[in-house]
């Protein structure tokens, strides 16, 4: 079943609030997000996208924090308003997802989009699902293989595992079991477990 999948990460590199947003960063490592939370905050208040982001993904995710989607949405979105590309794509999900926000794949396309646009990988393979799976629009496979392969050649493991699967059943291209078996390769060697079960079946299956 394809799914969309989440960039559950904090950044940590630094940025203009470089102080305020490296502190919060040594908050969260020692296991303090309570504080970490507060000081990423402000640091969001006083501009940094980067901060509303990570204060996104606390609230929607970390252990020991207490998870509040609606919040976490009001985060993304203020960071994605600014052109975060990782933002608008974790926002994207908790909308495709309905999570504790009414489910609207039109948005979440929106949102995919513009995360893609923005270089934003994870972005760029869900908005592969949306095509593939009709949500919110006509099923299209080619462009649903676009995406998909954007995704791929950035080394997003499911990105290349999708693509496989679209030329293994001839959906949008013509079927091509080498192709599919190099894509399951590649998805493999990315991590994707998935991957390497498809891979090792067209192999003993003989496909060259």
């Amino acid at each position: 079943m394809k799914k969309v999948i989440l960039g559950m990460f904090l950044v940590f590199s630094l940025n203009l609030h470089a102080d305020l947003g490296s502190d919060a960063i040594k908050e969260y490592r020692w296991g303090n997000e309570t504080k970490a939370a507060t000081m990423f905050e402000e640091a969001c208040n006083s501009g940094d996208d980067q901060a509303c982001y990570n204060l996104g993904v606390l609230h929607a995710s970390v252990r020991g924090y207490q998870r509040d989607f609606r919040v976490a949405a009001h985060y993304y979105k203020k960071a994605c308003d600014n052109n975060y590309g990782d933002a608008c794509a974790n926002l994207g999900v908790l909308y495709d997802n309905g999570e504790d926000v009414q489910r609207n794949y039109k948005y979440a396309r929106v949102l995919f989009s513009k995360a893609c646009k923005l270089g934003n990988q994870t972005g760029c393979h869900n908005l592969g699902v949306i095509y593939e799976k009709g949500k919110g629009v006509e099923t299209d496979y080619a462009k649903a293989r676009k995406y998909y392969n954007t995704s791929c050649q950035n080394n997003v493991g499911q990105g290349c595992y999708n693509l496989g699967y679209l030329y293994k059943k001839g959906k949008g291209v013509r079927q091509d079991l080498s192709i599919a078996k190099e894509l399951y390769g590649k998805a493999c060697d990315l991590g994707n477990s998935n991957g390497c079960r498809k891979y090792r079946r067209l192999n003993e299956d003989g496909v060259i």
